[in-house]
């Protein structure tokens, strides 16, 4: 890939993924934690910029919260999709936290997804978890992207300087674990 042009395609790229995760049901599945990892450490090489990064990742998750909360509101308990030990945790946590369960929701994989939703499902105004929500993706852009800044540097020492014996290992190691599998899978 040209990495002239990945600052053209990967802002609008990682607004998106982080809005899709926010927002719809799928979220949950969508890799924001490898693509935030991966967009700072292309910060650090000097493909992006971190500022940048981080100003478009906490903006689409303050909008993707914003667009759950409301069709959340609209949808109210017709939320049937939503896995049932999930929306039980989540409503537990809206319930004893009010707006601040977003907050610390966003930190949770599945349960950053569904306690927006949940927030307006349950008639919780949004202007009770806007606030939680701008300080949330603040801080979860700046933790993502920030540790891929800071391990961009070792990540590319250590492929450059144990690459070929990292393979090594990782492959050692996944064939010791298949042959164990194996072994113990035909003794049962």
């Amino acid at each position: 890939m040209n990495l002239d042009l990945a600052p053209s395609l990967a802002y609008p790229l990682i607004a998106l993924a982080v809005l899709a995760e926010s927002v719809l049901v799928i979220g949950a599945f969508v890799p924001t934690l490898t693509l935030m990892l991966t967009a700072g450490a292309l910060s650090r090489t000097g493909h992006l910029s971190l500022p940048v990064v981080i100003a478009v990742a906490a903006g689409a998750v303050v909008a993707g919260d914003f667009l759950a909360h409301r069709t959340g509101r609209f949808l109210g308990p017709r939320m049937s999709n939503v896995p049932q030990t999930a929306r039980r945790r989540a409503e537990s946590l809206m319930t004893r936290f009010g707006g601040r369960a977003v907050l610390l929701c966003r930190f949770l994989p599945v349960l950053r997804t569904i306690t927006p939703y949940l927030a307006g499902a349950t008639g919780l105004p949004y202007r009770r978890i806007a606030p939680y929500s701008a300080v949330a993706a603040c801080v979860w852009a700046g933790a993502e992207a920030g540790v891929g800044y800071a391990a961009a540097e070792s990540l590319v020492r250590l492929l450059t300087l144990g690459g070929p014996a990292l393979a090594l290992v990782v492959l050692t190691v996944l064939g010791v674990t298949l042959v164990w599998r194996r072994r113990t899978a035909s003794s049962c």
